[in-house]
Formats: C-alpha cells, structure tokens, sequence
C-alpha cells in the first residue's frame, strides 16, 4: 500500500457515536459547511446534544431523536406482538432498571469528543434496545449537527 495515499476518511473532520453499555451500535463520519468552532463554547451545544438524545426537554415532555425513534420500535414491536387473548403472570415481574442498560452519544471534532450525553436504555424494551437499526434517523442526527455547528451567532458561556 502507498504510504502517501491518505485514506478515504481522513477527509472528514466530524464524527458521531452511539453506544450502548460502551458498546459501539453506530458510528458516522461527515462534512460541516461553515463550521464555526465558537459553538464549542456555546450554549447551543447543550441545545444540540439534548435534541438528539434528551428524554424531556421541556415541560411539555418532548424528546429528541433517539429517545423518539426508540419510542416508535417500541410502539411497533408491541403491536406486533399484541395478544389479546394471552394471560400473562406478572407476580414475578423483575423492575426494568435491575440492570441497566445506558446509550451513550458523542459528538466529535478532529477526533475530540466535544459533547457526550447519555441515557437509560431500560425505558425500552429489551428487543429493541439490543437490537437498535439507526439508519433510517441518520441523516436527521447529522441534520441537527449541522444546523448548529454552523450558526453565525451563538450564546458564549
């Protein structure tokens, strides 16, 4: 291999990860247009990082991305699996957050992690967060990256 030719990637300057218990589930590289590093700084990248992964981010209890994506499979897999007819026995039932399971996501610039944020997994079911598929919310998580690593203004802390 020619040691001058750099690879395909190395081109692209920010990065994103979700993880689940530190376990890599996803990983993405890409261009911002008009980065502007002050929002390194800024309290948009709160903002930022709580519209993609914030479970209630007002009083009226809205989520951001991920939480709402995982909330939808969750939706589906129970319907799905809706048996109306089927008793079930829950005097056994475990609680959910026995042993929890926490998605982690971070923002990256140049290989530095800029903004990291996490959450309880175990609000989902265990169907879906063990067998999470973000593809189809991508482009929206890069969509959001975007829009704010390359506002002209920002509020500097």
């Amino acid at each position: 291999m020619d040691k001058n030719k750099k690879n395909f990637w190395d081109d692209y300057r920010f990065e994103f990860n979700l993880y689940i218990n530190e376990n890599i589930i996803c990983q993405r590289k890409f261009n911002i247009k008009n980065y502007n590093k002050k929002v390194l700084k800024s309290l948009e990248l709160k903002e930022m990082i709580d519209n993609i992964t914030g479970v209630n981010n007002n009083a009226i209890g809205d989520s951001g991305i991920l939480p709402k994506y995982l909330k939808k499979q969750c939706r589906n897999v129970s319907w799905k699996h809706y048996r109306p007819w089927k008793l079930t026995d829950n005097r056994n039932a475990k609680s959910v957050f026995e042993n929890e399971d926490i998605f982690t996501f971070e923002v990256k610039v140049d290989n530095r992690v800029v903004a990291k944020s996490s959450f309880s997994g175990n609000w989902f079911q265990t169907d879906v967060r063990y067998a999470v598929d973000v593809r189809k919310i991508i482009p929206d998580i890069i969509s959001e990256l975007e829009y704010y690593m390359s506002m002209d203004e920002y509020t500097i802390v």
